[in-house]
């Protein structure tokens, strides 16, 4: 039983190092594929079924910053769901600086 607990910690050693090998040498996402990318959750963000939305929702705030832009062009579309969205957004990303905070925060 000692001899196939070693094997098997051996095998799992190994599975684990050609795994984290794997994953450090694949090649990075192409450029191309991000505008692609942030026009397609854009498109979901303006959907009419709320988990369709959701997952727009959250693919934009996982590429952060990357999406500033096409969240600011997307704010001002003439779809009012998906501008009122896509403005909300864009406040998580970039909120204001702390000077410039609107007066109906709560006073201390």
């Amino acid at each position: 039983m000692p001899k196939l607990n070693a094997v098997l910690m051996v095998v799992l050693a190994v599975a684990v190092i050609a795994a984290t090998g794997f994953l450090a040498l694949r090649p990075a996402p192409s450029p191309e594929a991000e505008p692609a990318r942030i026009e397609l959750l854009l498109r979901k963000l303006g959907d009419a079924d709320s988990d369709v939305r959701r997952e727009g929702e959250t693919g934009l705030r996982k590429m952060g910053n990357a999406a500033a832009g096409p969240l600011t062009q997307a704010s001002k579309s003439a779809d009012r769901v998906l501008a009122g969205r896509a403005a909300k957004l864009l406040q998580e990303l970039q909120p204001p600086p702390p000077g410039e905070r609107s007066s109906s925060s709560p006073a201390e």
